[in-house]
């Protein structure tokens, strides 16, 4: 027990013990001289300090117990509530309260650190390839400079590659934020896909791969946020054309579109090379590119993850089936302009 402690203590009691001899004192005087003056003051006294020691004795204790439950608090050592009053106990219970809300804020800004820069050394590994085949591109063209048409051609696919890569960063950082640059309202899904797929038209050309639309209701309305709806799509879509890559038998992407109750189901299917079945479970998960990546090197294990979360902030069911060889489905379920209490 430290003097610290003691003083401490002392400090906190001194309006209470300063009022306590001041009305004990007042009163032996007004009973002395008003009531009777055979009133031994000093034995008054001697019986006020003596209850006064007990009580603070017994205050000290409990001071002293309280400090050391706060003390194994701040080192993240189980409270055990045992004597305290009911004032103590419910500062201790809130402290204890902020202290794991506090670690649990610490922990979650360590993991999203650490995703952060799994995030950033991945992609800056993966921006070194594209990087690295331009150069080689530009070498080959300084020993035939005739070739200068194809070596264009090549630096243009892999410059398509960089800006996609940027692109997937600034959809993972902006996922921070996502409230702030949120906006649903109703969107004509067969517009905006129809607008993305004309936007990609020199992938598919350049992939020997086509898009296929079925949809019986052109005016089918869904509610979303148009700008992440897109960033979703696109990041579908382009996965569709990367891993449907035909340069030989031409190939389909089929966007079907129906109503389903008070959903609207938009779903993509390819006829690529598929996911293997150990792979498909884990392919929401960040970083993870299973075998696909280890053949498509430009491959970041980021896509499909931050299509998941847009999906889930937007509160849009995404789901996703696969068989090796054979081709993907992604699935995902909007809810419809008929559900009148959305607004």
């Amino acid at each position: 027990m430290s003097i610290r402690l003691f003083r401490s203590f002392a400090r906190d009691h001194l309006s209470f013990t300063l009022v306590y001899f001041t009305s004990h004192v007042l009163v032996s005087v007004y009973c002395y001289f008003y009531v009777s003056n055979s009133i031994q003051l000093l034995y008054l006294l001697s019986i006020y300090l003596y209850i006064f020691i007990l009580f603070m004795g017994f205050r000290f204790i409990r001071y002293v117990s309280t400090h050391r439950e706060l003390q194994r608090l701040s080192e993240n050592i189980e409270i055990e509530e045992k004597g305290f009053s009911a004032e103590q106990q419910s500062a201790i219970r809130l402290i204890h309260q902020l202290h794991h809300s506090y670690q649990d804020q610490i922990y979650e800004v360590k993991a999203r650190a650490d995703n952060t820069h799994k995030f950033i050394s991945q992609w800056i590994h993966n921006l070194k390839t594209p990087l690295s085949v331009i150069d080689l591109i530009l070498q080959n063209y300084k020993m035939n400079p005739t070739g200068h048409a194809l070596a264009l051609q090549h630096i243009e696919e892999e410059k398509d590659k960089i800006l996609s890569m940027l692109n997937q960063m600034l959809k993972f950082f902006r996922l921070e934020h996502f409230t702030r640059d949120y906006n649903p309202g109703p969107v004509k899904l067969l517009e905006s896909l129809r607008h993305l797929i004309n936007s990609k038209r020199n992938q598919y050309i350049y992939n020997n791969v086509y898009p296929v639309i079925e949809c019986e209701d052109e005016q089918i309305t869904v509610m979303t946020d148009s700008k992440w709806n897109t960033a979703m799509l696109d990041q579908i879509i382009s996965n569709a054309i990367k891993y449907s890559d035909s340069r030989g038998e031409a190939k389909s992407i089929y966007f079907r579109l129906q109503q389903e109750g008070e959903q609207v189901v938009l779903s993509i299917r390819d006829e690529g090379i598929g996911i293997e079945p150990v792979d498909l479970q884990r392919v929401f998960q960040p970083f993870f590119t299973g075998k696909n990546g280890r053949t498509h090197h430009q491959a970041t294990g980021i896509g499909l993850y931050v299509c998941s979360e847009i999906a889930r902030k937007l509160g849009h069911r995404l789901t996703i089936t696969s068989e090796a060889g054979q081709g993907t489905e992604v699935q995902i379920s909007y809810l419809s302009k008929m559900k009148d209490n959305i607004t």
